[in-house]
């Protein structure tokens, strides 16, 4: 990929016009002092004062030089009217153009090439009021544009010179300028009215010394050098052009114009996003195609005046060439190559490596092949021993899958004959003697102490009493609803916290003690036959029921008693302290103490007083009452519902004490 090159060069000016020039130039860069935003950089500024074969070496003759090598160039000067387009590119008797220059330098790079042959061609045209004209032949007009695979875009009928020196290039170039359209403007004496394309088409191949040998099998490179001068863009106010000019200027603007939208849209990358650039628009534009944006090296010299009053007209000048540093080319060597070069060129590239073959470095390229062949044969030996491991692996898994197959059967027919087995002692499970375990519930022989903790640290033992509730039978472990039992648990396990707010209940474990008996053989009765660990599980799990009962029971007979007694003792120490207070009183009455004279009025409020808290106390006395009443009615609901499920099932009770029977 090559970017456009552009160069600025400015025109000399008056010395009234330098003073009141509002451009200031700085290295390669030219801007407005006062305003920021109008600053330009470019490859290469050239002042006032640069000679014509300055701008030359900046970059055309680097594209003169690629153009002998197979690559395509173009070189334009753009830029208004009198602003120096004609006198860059073709100069004059004392200072030579970029033109003259070029054809000088392609015919001495010629001459230095010795191992190529070249056949060079010309033409001239021109584009007048977007028509095309041919200065070589000025009785050929309105010619057409065509494009084709093997030449491209091209302009059909254009009349093409064989050229073999300078002198008749240039003659020819003096020829066709003698017919191009000048015409004189206010700003003008000599203005161009047509675009100019000179072009230069350059083919070569390569010598062959054998004149033995077909030379048309060679490959051939074919390049075009274009050079072109356009017409300066105008206003119709400062040239002053009317009739034809207006005609002609009017068609140079809308060509100019389309070449800007062409450049701004190659800028922003139109065309590699499949987008639409108007080259078409104009047939300037489209004879330009392959060198904006397609296969060519393309340098714009860019022809400025730093007037006042041409500020406007410099400045759009300048955007235009900062736009086209964006564009770049993707360039490539032009070669016709016949399928008769093909086959000779790759034979010439075969005798090459053959005499490399045959060098003196083939021994050592020998040695690197034997060694390679030996890598290779090492590689093959290595992966015939992997493929037998791996055969040899497969046999022992399969060895193995069969040994386990065998080893499941064998499982299998061991598993069903203990089935059997066990079927038949279940048969004759009622034949013997059985010896079971049962938790049942003792005597409590114990007496328990509690502490209380009073301001004057009194202690006192408390005997808890037996309370009269209901208590049923045992029920059977089947019956007992497990959620039922959990909810009873969790509502008296509430009731325990808001009556052990100021006390903790004794711990009620180790009150049952476990007892074995051997129970006497009774008459036989035909059962369902139970497997032996199904009859374990039932077991366990009655006993665990009833050790549960019994224990939620015994702590609510604890509770119970302990309650009765804390009721009993905070009956005796508020009739003590009454008794006490009333004492007191009393004897200061009686024996008249003067420190403690108290009125009758106190001696009520007293009174008063004493009788309140007799009433408070006998209101916790009474709620307390109501607790236990509810505690006590609850533990015989629960004693009931459980003897009602044990009479509901009373079947599966009689089976599971008779399966225990010797």
């Amino acid at each position: 990929m090559e970017r456009i090159h552009v160069s600025v060069r400015a025109r000399p000016l008056s010395p009234e016009d330098a003073k009141n020039s509002p451009w200031r130039i700085s290295g390669n860069s030219i801007f407005l002092p006062n305003q920021t935003s109008c600053k330009f950089e470019f490859d290469r500024v050239f002042e006032e004062k640069c000679k014509t074969a300055e701008v030359y070496l900046a970059r055309t003759k680097d594209l003169v030089a690629a153009a002998v090598r197979g690559f395509n160039g173009t070189v334009f000067a753009y830029g208004q009217t009198s602003s120096g387009k004609t006198h860059t590119m073709r100069g004059s008797a004392s200072e030579p153009g970029v033109i003259p220059l070029a054809v000088y330098d392609l015919f001495k790079t010629i001459h230095e090439e010795v191992d190529r042959e070249f056949l060079l061609r010309m033409s001239y045209m021109e584009i007048y009021n977007e028509e095309i004209n041919d200065l070589l032949a000025p009785e050929h007009r309105k010619l057409q544009i065509h494009e084709s695979i093997e030449r491209g875009i091209f302009v059909a009928g254009l009349r093409e010179e064989i050229v073999a020196s300078t002198e008749q290039v240039l003659g020819l170039m003096e020829f066709g300028e003698s017919h191009r359209h000048i015409g004189e403007t206010n700003m003008n004496v000599y203005s161009s009215r047509s675009h100019t394309i000179f072009r230069m088409i350059i083919e070569s191949r390569e010598k062959n010394e054998d004149a033995d040998s077909d030379n048309t099998c060679d490959a051939v490179r074919v390049s075009v050098l274009n050079l072109v001068d356009l017409a300066g863009s105008e206003r119709a106010a400062k040239t002053g052009a009317e009739g034809v000019r207006l005609k002609e200027g009017s068609h140079i603007n809308k060509s100019l114009m389309t070449l800007g939208t062409v450049i701004k849209k190659l800028s922003e990358g139109v065309e590699s996003q499949g987008g639409h650039v108007p080259y078409r628009d104009s047939k300037l534009t489209r004879i330009l195609q392959p060198a904006l944006g397609g296969n060519a090296n393309t340098a714009i010299i860019c022809n400025i005046t730093l007037a006042q009053t041409h500020a406007d007209e410099t400045k759009s000048s300048l955007q235009f060439a900062s736009r086209a540093l964006h564009v770049t080319n993707c360039v490539h060597v032009n070669e016709i190559l016949t399928d008769a070069a093909l086959l000779k060129r790759q034979k010439k590239e075969i005798e090459e490596l053959r005499a490399k073959l045959l060098d003196s470095h083939s021994e050592h390229l020998e040695e690197e092949i034997l060694s390679l062949r030996n890598a290779l044969l090492k590689a093959e030996l290595e992966r015939e021993r992997m493929a037998l491991e791996l055969e040899e692996e497969k046999k022992a898994q399969g060895e193995r899958e069969r040994r386990l197959q065998e080893q499941a059967k064998k499982i299998e027919n061991l598993s069903s004959m203990v089935l059997c087995s066990n079927k038949n002692e279940n048969h004759d499970i009622y034949k013997k003697e059985k010896r079971r375990e049962t938790w049942c519930p003792g005597k409590l022989s114990r007496e328990t102490t509690y502490e209380l903790n009073s301001k004057d640290e009194e202690k006192s033992l408390v005997k808890p009493g037996r309370v009269e509730c209901f208590s049923g039978p045992l029920l059977p472990f089947e019956e007992l609803d497990e959620a039922g039992a959990v909810e009873s648990c969790k509502e008296e396990e509430h009731n325990k916290n808001d009556l052990q707010e100021d006390f903790i209940f004794p711990n009620p474990l180790a009150l049952l003690h476990v007892t074995s008996r051997r129970k006497l053989p009774t008459r036989k009765k035909s059962l369902p036959i139970v497997e032996n660990s199904e009859l374990e599980e039932i077991q366990a799990e009655y006993e665990d029921l009833l050790i549960k009962f019994e224990t939620e029971r015994i702590m609510s007979e604890i509770q119970l008693d302990y309650l009765r007694s804390r009721l009993v003792e905070a009956d005796l120490s508020q009739e003590e302290k009454f008794k006490e207070s009333f004492a007191e009183n009393k004897t200061c009455k009686a024996h008249g103490c003067a420190s403690d004279k108290l009125s009758e009025s106190e001696a009520i409020l007293v009174i008063k007083q004493l009788q309140e808290k007799i009433t408070v106390l006998e209101m916790e006395k009474s709620s307390s009452q109501q607790n236990l009443d509810c505690v006590i009615e609850l533990a015989t609901e629960q004693t009931i519902s459980a003897k009602e499920k044990y009479d509901e099932v009373p079947s599966f009770n009689v089976l599971c004490f008779e399966l225990y029977l010797p």
